[in-house]
């Protein structure tokens, strides 16, 4: 199948949860609350989004953005009310000197609204309320719908096949397992609810073997291989050598739902 730029598949997740995914497999949500609507990421493939999140809503739609990652916030700057943690807001102008990002692709960091852990979103008939869980990047986080009953991940522990922490910028393992213990504190309530990551498809499909969507036992597990990784005691294996992005090589570390890409040097 050709890898065709503007593709964009659609799929109806329940009422009110409109699941997008572009050509490069990036996913991006839309939900409809009584006053407005909220995009969660843009996803990074061609077209305009915003016109694209206009014909499934008659309500004003903001953004809100899980990490500044160039798959999730591309489109951004077509949002007049854009929603990011202030860490990666803070960082987001080092980031694109760093990749040498050009100019006319750049984000302005004063677009953005920052939000911190706690922070809520009102959508008129429900809130969405903001978790912080640094580690893929300093300002990822998930969100947490209340109305719909729907949590939006990112790539915060992983869409079905392990979080990368290999990244420029990524936490140590120890920082990311201290994160992950709030956060499951904070998602208990939560934790019956429907899991949606950042990259919907690498949940696999239904009944198959590779069958791993994000859960609530997925943070658990996350958080089970942290503390193995810090003992010494993780199962381990080299990972794929041209997605190191450096010199050190990248190893991949599982436990249950659970896995990760990092570097040796990140555990302490």
């Amino acid at each position: 199948m050709e890898n065709h730029p503007f593709k964009i598949d659609i799929d109806y997740i329940q009422p009110g949860v409109v699941h997008f995914e572009d050509n490069i497999d990036s996913s991006f949500y839309l939900i409809e609350g009584r006053d407005k609507a909220l995009l969660i990421d843009t996803g990074c493939g061609g077209g305009n989004i915003h016109r694209l999140a206009s014909a499934f809503t008659d309500k004003p739609i903001e953004l809100a953005v899980t990490h500044d990652h160039g798959d999730h916030d591309a489109h951004a700057m077509e949002f007049s009310k854009v929603y990011m943690h202030r860490a990666d807001i803070d960082g987001m102008r080092e980031k694109q000197e760093r990749f040498r990002i050009p100019e006319n692709e750049r984000l302005d960091p004063a677009h953005f609204t920052p939000v911190e852990d706690g922070s809520v979103i009102p959508l008129g008939d429900s809130v969405v309320r903001v978790l912080h869980i640094p580690g893929h990047t300093a300002g990822s986080v998930v969100f947490v719908d209340e109305g719909r009953k729907v949590v939006f991940t990112g790539d915060a522990i992983g869409s079905g096949v392990g979080v990368w922490m290999q990244l420029p910028g990524c936490s140590s393992v120890d920082e990311y397992r201290l994160a992950l213990k709030h956060l499951l504190t904070e998602l208990y309530p939560y934790r019956n609810y429907l899991y949606l990551g950042g990259h919907f498809r690498q949940g696999g499909t239904p009944g198959t073997a590779s069958y791993n969507p994000v859960t609530y036992r997925m943070v658990e597990d996350m958080t089970t291989l942290c503390d193995q990784m810090l003992a010494g005691s993780a199962e381990d294996a080299l990972y794929d050598s041209d997605k190191s992005f450096g010199p050190e090589r990248a190893h991949i570390a599982t436990y249950g739902t659970a896995s990760m890409v990092y570097l040796p040097s990140q555990v302490h």
